[in-house]
Formats: structure tokens, C-alpha cells, sequence
């Protein structure tokens, strides 16, 4: 069994050896790599998510550990509200450097992890055998109402209604966002006019704001590719003309601040 639903009836899915099915006989395909693929069939040819050079580049430079501070507080926040077996969701987990930081801090838990991305989810699902991996919408989750303990985001997109629907009363979602001044010399050395980070205020509808942990620190940068990587990670990269482009690899910043709030509110 999966923890996942047929996204075309909404019935639970029996986990088979190359794929999943449900009682109405809808089948869905498991990867290679493991990932089960949980997409519309309806949905426009070509990628949806992070493309390959999206997800190389994040992968290339959370392997160098830069982030490892962000993930090692985002496991203890969860750690300190979650319980014995619960379920744990990574809803828009990239290639899944966060989903197996808290799978190896949380041994006793269900760990699910989505993403829209395949060339993302060929990544996370290869990472640990533990991890119940498909690929799907985090605005068509297809997990069962009040089924999650603790629902995560890193920087994917928010959709408050699914969390409300998937979350338990009682549980919680914890929201990873950049603050006002993360990658701020990043920044200014590619734009002449840079802006600092607008953060918005924490407020979400079907839930209470609990706490805010905030992650600060400055990375000495080990190599103007690394720079790049980083750089290729944010929006910032495909809205940036080759000009300025050039001027971040003639000059790379030697040290990059980055600047992280994580939020956590109670259904």
C-alpha cells in the first residue's frame, strides 16, 4: 500500500512492484528510480517544474553543504512537533536535499515527497528507499484528507487550501521562505539597481502562526561555479540578460549571505 490516492477517482493506490493501482483498475507507472509518476495525463506536452539545468545546478550546489545550516534547523523544528509514526509530507521537495535530512532525523515517521518535476523526482527517489516519492502538483495533492501530521515547503509554490485539506487538525505546516536579505551580494553583483527580499506578513487563513526561526550566515564561496549554480537556482537567473550574467563570472563574490525564515503554523 502507498500513501497515495488515484488522482483520477481519488481512491487509495496498492503499491505494486513496477507502479500503483487502484480498485477501480486505474494503474499508474513507477519509475527507475523509484518515483511513482502521479501527473494528469491531460497535462501540455514538455517539462513542468524545474527542467534538467534547474535541478543539476540545485542539486550540484546543495551537495557542497552550503545550505547544510538551513537543513540541519528545519529537522529540529520539525523534530520538536512531530510524534512517534507520524506522517510527514515535502510537499514540492526539488530533488530531495531537505526530504532526506528529515528522513535520516526521523526514523520512526512516514516520509512522503512530491514534486511536478521529474527530473527532479529521479533525484529524490534514488536518495532512500524509505521515502514515498511521486511525482504530482502540490496543487493536486493526491494524499487523503487529514492524513498529514507535518506538511513542509522549501521554496515551492503555496497552495494554503491543499495543506488545509491534507494537514490534521491539530498538525502543522512548516513554511521555509528567503528573508529580506539573503543572497544580497549575489544581488549586487549583477544588477546595478538591487532590491533586498519582500517578505510578507505571516498570516494564513485555516491556521495559526506558532513560531518563526530565523537562519543567517555567510558562505565563502569555494568556486565561481558554484556561484553560478546558485545563482541558476533562484528566478532570478531566467529573468537576467547574458549582460549581467557576465558580470556575476568576471567578478564572483568571494562571500554570499543567505538569510532564511522558517515558519511554522497549527492547523
Amino acid at each position: 500500500m502507498t500513501y497515495f490516492l488515484c488522482p483520477v477517482c481519488g481512491k487509495k493506490l496498492t503499491e505494486l512492484e513496477k507502479g500503483a493501482v487502484c480498485e477501480n483498475r486505474h494503474s499508474f507507472d513507477k519509475a527507475k528510480s523509484g518515483y511513482i509518476n502521479l501527473l494528469p495525463n491531460n497535462l501540455p506536452k514538455g517539462n513542468h517544474g524545474d527542467n534538467k539545468l534547474m535541478v543539476k545546478a540545485r542539486h550540484d550546489f546543495l551537495e557542497k553543504g552550503y545550505y547544510l545550516p538551513l537543513r540541519n534547523e528545519l529537522c529540529s523544528v520539525i523534530k520538536k512537533y512531530s510524534s512517534e509514526n507520524a506522517v510527514i509530507l515535502d510537499a514540492g521537495c526539488g530533488e530531495g536535499w531537505y526530504t532526506k535530512g528529515v528522513a535520516d532525523s526521523l526514523q520512526d515517521c512516514g516520509i512522503l515527497a512530491l514534486d511536478i518535476s521529474k527530473d527532479a523526482m529521479k533525484i529524490t527517489a534514488k536518495r532512500d528507499k524509505k521515502i514515498k516519492s511521486a511525482a504530482a502538483s502540490v496543487f493536486h495533492l493526491p494524499v487523503e484528507s487529514e492524513s498529514i501530521d507535518i506538511c513542509y515547503s522549501v521554496f515551492s509554490p503555496l497552495c494554503e487550501s491543499e495543506f488545509e485539506r491534507v494537514i490534521k487538525k491539530g498538525g502543522y505546516f512548516v513554511y521555509v521562505i528567503p528573508a529580506e536579505n539573503h543572497l544580497w551580494s549575489l544581488k549586487k553583483a549583477v544588477y546595478d539597481e538591487p532590491y533586498k527580499n519582500s517578505v510578507k506578513p505571516y498570516e494564513m487563513e485555516s491556521f495559526e502562526f506558532i513560531e518563526k526561526v530565523t537562519v543567517d550566515g555567510l558562505m565563502e564561496m569555494q568556486s565561481s561555479e558554484d556561484v553560478l549554480n546558485l545563482f541558476m537556482m533562484t528566478p532570478y537567473y531566467y529573468k537576467t540578460s547574458e549582460e549581467d550574467t557576465k558580470k556575476l563570472l568576471s567578478s564572483p563574490p568571494e562571500k554570499i549571505e543567505y538569510s532564511f525564515e522558517i515558519l511554522v503554523f497549527r492547523k
